[in-house]
């Protein structure tokens, strides 16, 4: 490969967002022509089927371009993939639940292991992070237990 492929393509990588990097090494690959996906996939560590969908997007004209990655990607909110979690929470804490009703401060003394562990055994995956989360966007403030009179 030429040094000042090899130059060019160090200088940019570190410029480039991944979808940017994708479309790049596929224009220098059929640049190269034969064997240029696995002379830039050497070079670069870049997976050859990176490369590969680069070249694809570039042929196919489907090019985004205001984002790096498609539409729906990644893990779905816990509100979307259990849409009753508030309500299975709520079954869980509400004889622990305390509070004045005059005001908005509602806590629990149920700890969020505990409740995470009812969640599970109800067939919910769900972790102590997100119920605090949850927790919070009901209302509830997460303080430590302390003795009530």
């Amino acid at each position: 490969m030429d040094s000042m492929v090899e130059n060019r393509i160090n200088t940019m990588l570190p410029l480039l967002d991944e979808k940017q990097k994708r479309i790049y090494l596929a224009t220098e690959a059929e640049g190269l022509g034969y064997g240029g996906i696995k002379a830039i996939h050497e070079l670069t560590g870049v997976s050859q089927t990176t490369i590969i969908r680069g070249k694809k997007e570039l042929q196919e004209g489907a090019i985004e371009q205001n984002r790096v990655r498609k539409c729906g990607g990644g893990r779905k909110a816990t509100i979307q993939k259990y849409g009753n979690i508030q309500q299975e929470i709520e079954k869980i804490i509400s004889n622990n639940t305390f509070g004045s009703p005059e005001k908005t401060l509602l806590w629990t003394t149920k700890s969020l292991r505990n409740i995470e562990k009812a969640l599970r055994e109800k067939g919910f995956q769900i972790s102590h992070d997100t119920i605090s989360n949850v927790l919070r966007d009901m209302g509830y403030s997460l303080q430590q237990n302390q003795k009530t009179l």
